[in-house]
């Protein structure tokens, strides 16, 4: 995203501000409520959409040191995000290559990957370092063939990805970028690569995945939903909302673009007068604000079922042994928490609702066009 639409966002948002409104489509839309209850859908979205469509399986800082490692549970099960003693990020199956073990749990740094059953060891570019008793045991195995199980995985934006799809002689760059499109001059504006991650929320959600994800896409709720937390700081059912290839950007306007210094002009900066979502497809929210952007990600269990993990992710600037700047950021990260957590519960009873046969279909306003839009990607992509 470059300067100048930089400042056509912020006329954009001060034009919806001055006539109250928001991004509209054409139409009103209905939806058929089976979408979010549907096991077999959930099936195919885990299939064809999960382990097909690149996703961010963490930020680059959470494995910041060498030989850092983190395990990440994804729809294609527990991996490994290692960072070895060059510098190279991998992604590996966490699971012993003698009989299935998990290697780790958590977080950590090690020079290797020794696993707890029988005690065989990794080094953390995934090589098969020791196999107690080799010669005796297993004299027929080649420890070269016998590493980790790698994804395709790329350090990219501040962030690492995996790329189950790319083809085996596929450019996986090119592959990342042309998923991304109109998405990698954005990623480029966020610079996440300069932040560093401070706290982490992980919970289960009692709904579908595709609720929770629908409700970054449009302001309508803000007043009624968040009325005793963030309502007061912006307008209602008020944003710059624009569909990004496959991606979306949402630009909800703080109340403070109304001010005279921000009317006298359009040279103005979305971090101070916005906060931005960059909802990337198929299970990445990235909610940008002034100081610091929230990552979160969205891990579908079942079709009623979600696991929400969100990330504060501030500069690495920041120091946190000034006891002023960790509260500032630990006021964020709960701020932050607590209006998401009003929108996860309100998810929950809409899928309650949808499970109990309540509703044959549900309804999306001309203001909502944008989550009509979600599902219709997400069935094409089911189609394939």
């Amino acid at each position: 995203m470059n300067t100048d639409i930089e400042k056509l966002l912020i006329k954009s948002a001060k034009q919806n501000v001055a006539n109250k409104t928001t991004s509209l489509g054409d139409i009103e839309v209905r939806s058929d409520t089976d979408r979010y209850t549907s096991q077999s859908r959930f099936s195919d979205e885990v299939k064809k959409v999960f382990n097909a469509l690149p996703t961010i399986v963490a930020h680059a800082s959470e494995v910041g040191e060498l030989d850092s490692y983190k395990e990440v549970k994804t729809t294609m099960g527990s991996l490994i995000v290692s960072r070895d003693s060059n510098n190279l990020v991998h992604v590996f199956r966490n699971a012993c290559r003698h009989r299935g073990a998990k290697l780790v749990e958590g977080s950590g740094c090690s020079k290797q990957f020794v696993c707890p059953y029988h005690a065989w060891s990794y080094t953390t570019d995934g090589a098969l370092n020791n196999i107690p008793g080799h010669q005796h045991c297993f004299p027929n195995t080649n420890k070269s063939d016998n590493g980790l199980i790698a994804l395709p995985s790329i350090e990219m934006y501040g962030f690492i990805w995996i790329c189950p799809s790319v083809g085996e002689n596929e450019d996986i760059k090119a592959h990342l970028t042309g998923h991304l499109a109109g998405m990698n001059a954005h990623l480029e504006w966020l610079k996440a690569d300069e932040l560093t991650h401070f706290k982490r929320f992980t919970k289960v959600w009692k709904g579908n995945w595709k609720l929770f994800s629908e409700g970054g896409l449009e302001t309508y709720h803000f007043a009624f939903a968040h009325k005793e937390t963030i309502a007061p700081f912006f307008y209602n059912n008020v944003a710059v909302i624009d569909k990004v290839d496959m991606h979306y950007r949402v630009v909800m306007p703080t109340k403070n673009l109304s001010s005279e210094k921000a009317q006298a002009t359009d040279d103005l900066s979305l971090h101070d007068y916005s906060h931005t979502l960059f909802m990337l497809l198929p299970n990445t929210a990235l909610l940008i604000q002034k100081e610091h952007v929230e990552f979160i990600n969205f891990r579908p269990l079942s079709a009623g079922e979600t696991e929400i993990t969100i990330t504060t992710l501030i500069p690495k600037s920041a120091d946190l042994n000034d006891i002023n700047q960790l509260r500032h950021w630990q006021k964020n990260h709960d701020i932050t928490n607590t209006t998401l957590n009003e929108d996860w519960a309100l998810g929950e009873s809409i899928q309650s609702s949808l499970e109990s046969g309540a509703l044959p279909y549900i309804q999306y306003g001309k203001n909502e066009w944008a989550l009509h839009a979600f599902n219709e990607e997400l069935d094409a992509l089911l189609s394939v």
